[in-house]
C-alpha cells in the first residue's frame, strides 16, 4: 500500500512540468560540477585550501601543524571526520564542496519560489547552476559554497517562519544556520545583519518586541559554543578569530570602487543585460518604501534582495576595500533574481507583441547564450589553472619521500609544503624591510634546523632571501630543481636546498 502511494506521489510530481525543469537543472548542475571534479582531481591545492586541509589533518591525526587562530573551524572539522572514515582529499572535495554546490542550486529554487514564484525560482536556479564563480570554487577545496548553502537556508527559514508567518519556530532554525555559516566563515554574520536591516526597514523598532527574534540570539550562541570552548582551550582565546577582522583596511588608499566589477562578473554579459532590465522591477519598491515601514507586505521580497546586494557592496567597498569575487557571493542571489525578473519582463513584452512561441524560443536562446558565456569563462579559467603551483606539490611529495617524519622544512609556501610533505614546516614573515632580516633569518634556521629550505617564484620573496643560498653556498646544496618556461625560456620555478649546519655554524667573514 505504501509503495503504491509512493508511486502515485512520484507520478504526480513528474507530471508537473516545473518539477521536470527543476530536475533537469539539478542534473545539469551536477553533471557540470562532476566533469570538472574529474578534470581537476590532481590539481595542486592553493594556500587557503592547503591551510584548511592541514588543519583537518591536525584534527584527525598527529600532524605537525599549528591551526591558525584566524580561522573558524567547522569546515576543517567536517573534513577531519571524512579523514577519520579512511577517505581522502577527493572524498572531502566531493562531500563538502561539490554536493553543497548542487544543494545551493536546489535551495536557491526553494527560497526564491517561497518569496516569489516558480518561474523566477527556476530561472534563478538555472543561472546559479551555470555561474562560473560558483563552479570554479566548487573545483577547489574551499568553504565558500558550504557557507553560502547555510546562509541560503537561514534566509529560507527566516522568511518561511517569520515573514510568511507559517511557523514562528522556524526562525530558530534560521539562527542555527546563520551560526553554521559563521562557523564556516565569520562573514556568515552578514546574513544576520541583512535580516536585521530588513526588519528595521519593515518594522522600525517594533521587531524588538518579538520574542522569537530574541530567542534567535541564544540559539546562535549555543551553536557557536563548542567552537568557542575549543578556541579557548587551543588558542587561549575564545574569540581568537577576531584577529583577522580589525575594521577598515586603512593600508589601502581610497575605497574599493573597483569591486563594483563583481556585479558584472557574477551574471556575465547576457544575464547582466537582463539584470539591468530587472532593476526596472524595483521601481514599485522605491515608490512604496514608506508603506513598507508601516507593515505593507508587497515588495518585501524585492527589499530583501536589494539589501543583500547593497549591504555586501557597501561593506566591501568602504570597509574591506579589497577582496575576491567569492567574498561577495551572498549578493549573487539578488543579482540572479533580478536577472530572472528582467528576463521575464522581456518575455512578457515579446509574448504580448509577437506571441508565445517566439517568446519561448527567445527564452531558450537567452538561457543557452547566458550559459555559454558562463561555462566558456569557467572552462578557460579552470584549464588555465590546472597546473598552477604544481612544483610546490611535487616538492612537498619529494620531501616526504626523502626525509624522516621528525625533519623540518622551511618554505614560503607554508601550508602547501606542510600538507604535501607531512613534515613540520615553518616560514619567516620579516622578508621585506632591512638587511637585519638576513641575520634574523639565519638565526631562525639555526634555531629550528630544517633539513630542507624551499624557495620558489610562487610566493613573495625579498631579494636578499633569493640571494641567500648563493651567499651561504658553503652551507646549502640544491638537491632538486623544478623548471618552468617564461617567455619561451626555461627558468627555475622552485629549488629545494639541503642544509649543512656544521658549515653554517662556523664563524666566517662574509664578503658583501
Amino acid at each position: 500500500m505504501v509503495k503504491e502511494e509512493t508511486k502515485e506521489k512520484l507520478k504526480k510530481w513528474l507530471n508537473n512540468k516545473n518539477n521536470l525543469y527543476l530536475l533537469g537543472i539539478l542534473i545539469l548542475a551536477f553533471a557540470i560540477r562532476l566533469y570538472y571534479f574529474i578534470l581537476t582531481k590532481d590539481q595542486t591545492l592553493w594556500w587557503d585550501e592547503a591551510e584548511y586541509m592541514a588543519s583537518a589533518k591536525a584534527l584527525a591525526f598527529h600532524f605537525p601543524w599549528e591551526i591558525s587562530p584566524q580561522r573558524t573551524m567547522l569546515f576543517p572539522f567536517l573534513a577531519s571526520l571524512v579523514y577519520r572514515l579512511g577517505l581522502g582529499e577527493l572524498s572531502i572535495k566531493f562531500i563538502l564542496v561539490l554536493m553543497p554546490s548542487v544543494l545551493v542550486v536546489f535551495t536557491t529554487y526553494l527560497f526564491v519560489k517561497e518569496i516569489y514564484n516558480e518561474k523566477i525560482a527556476l530561472i534563478t536556479s538555472f543561472i546559479t547552476a551555470v555561474c562560473w564563480i560558483h563552479i570554479f570554487y566548487t573545483e577547489r577545496v574551499m568553504n565558500d559554497e558550504l557557507g553560502f548553502l547555510f546562509g541560503l537556508l537561514a534566509f529560507f527559514f527566516f522568511w518561511k517562519g517569520y515573514v510568511s508567518g507559517k511557523n514562528n519556530k522556524l526562525v530558530y532554525l534560521s539562527a542555527f544556520f546563520i551560526a553554521l555559516s559563521f562557523l564556516i566563515r565569520p562573514t556568515g554574520i552578514y546574513y544576520a545583519i541583512i535580516i536585521a536591516l530588513f526588519l528595521f526597514v519593515t518594522e522600525q523598532f517594533r521587531f524588538l518586541k518579538k520574542k522569537q527574534l530574541w530567542i534567535m540570539i541564544p540559539v546562535f550562541l549555543l551553536t557557536l559554543s563548542p567552537y568557542l570552548i575549543w578556541s579557548q582551550a587551543y588558542h587561549g582565546n575564545a574569540f581568537a578569530f577576531t584577529s583577522a577582522y580589525t575594521g577598515p583596511n586603512t593600508s589601502i588608499q581610497g575605497y574599493g570602487w573597483w569591486m563594483l566589477q563583481f556585479v558584472y562578473d557574477y551574471p556575465e554579459l547576457i544575464f547582466f543585460i537582463f539584470f539591468l532590465a530587472g532593476l526596472l522591477t524595483l521601481i514599485p519598491l522605491a515608490l512604496s518604501i514608506d508603506k513598507l515601514a508601516k507593515g505593507e507586505k508587497n515588495y518585501q521580497n524585492d527589499l530583501l534582495m536589494l539589501i543583500s546586494i547593497l549591504f555586501i557592496l557597501i561593506f566591501s567597498i568602504f570597509m574591506l576595500r579589497a577582496g575576491e569575487n567569492r567574498w561577495l557571493m551572498i549578493m549573487s542571489l539578488g543579482i540572479f533574481v533580478l536577472s530572472a525578473k528582467g528576463i521575464l519582463l522581456f518575455m512578457g513584452f515579446i509574448n504580448k507583441n509577437l506571441g508565445k512561441t517566439i517568446a519561448v524560443v527567445l527564452l531558450v536562446l537567452i538561457l543557452v547564450l547566458g550559459a555559454y558565456f558562463q561555462l566558456k569563462h569557467n572552462d578557460i579559467l579552470i584549464k588555465e589553472k590546472l597546473e598552477s603551483y604544481a612544483p610546490v606539490k611535487n616538492a612537498g611529495l619529494w620531501i616526504k619521500e626523502n626525509s624522516n617524519s621528525t625533519d623540518k622544512v622551511f618554505s614560503r609556501s607554508w601550508p602547501q609544503t606542510a600538507y604535501y610533505s607531512d613534515r613540520e614546516t615553518f616560514t619567516f614573515d620579516m622578508l621585506y624591510t632591512t638587511e637585519k632580516n638576513e641575520s634574523d633569518f639565519t638565526s631562525l634556521l639555526l634555531k629550528n634546523k630544517p633539513k630542507y629550505m624551499v624557495l620558489s617564484i610562487f610566493e613573495p620573496h625579498s631579494p636578499w632571501l633569493i640571494g641567500w643560498p648563493q651567499k651561504y653556498s658553503y652551507a646549502v646544496t640544491p638537491v632538486k630543481v623544478y623548471q618552468g618556461v617564461i617567455s619561451g625560456t626555461p627558468q627555475p620555478f622552485l629549488v629545494i636546498y639541503e642544509m649543512n649546519y656544521s658549515e653554517l655554524e662556523k664563524p666566517r667573514v662574509i664578503i658583501k
